[in-house]
């Protein structure tokens, strides 16, 4: 079973190392920085409205700290995020 947590689009990459670090079962500063994976600034975009006030849907993926990472989103603001 893959651990998903429901996410607010802003905090994003902390919930991808808070996830993974209990997962792990260690403190989020013992691992590896997310940005050697992926641009945490770049990633809060992708799921930021457009400036013609549509909110975009997709998914991304990526693989930090050995687990394989997928942020889903849809129009209506809902983000998920899934660790395998």
């Amino acid at each position: 079973m893959e651990p998903t947590l429901a996410v607010d689009t802003d905090e994003v990459h902390e919930r991808i190392v808070s996830g993974v670090a209990a997962l792990e079962g260690t403190e989020p500063v013992e691992l590896p920085p997310l940005f050697d994976e992926v641009d945490p600034d770049a990633l809060a975009a992708i799921f930021a409205t457009t400036e013609s006030g549509i909110r975009r849907a997709g998914s991304i993926q990526f693989t930090y700290a050995d687990h394989q990472i997928q942020v889903s989103f849809d129009e209506s603001g809902d983000t998920t995020v899934t660790i395998d």
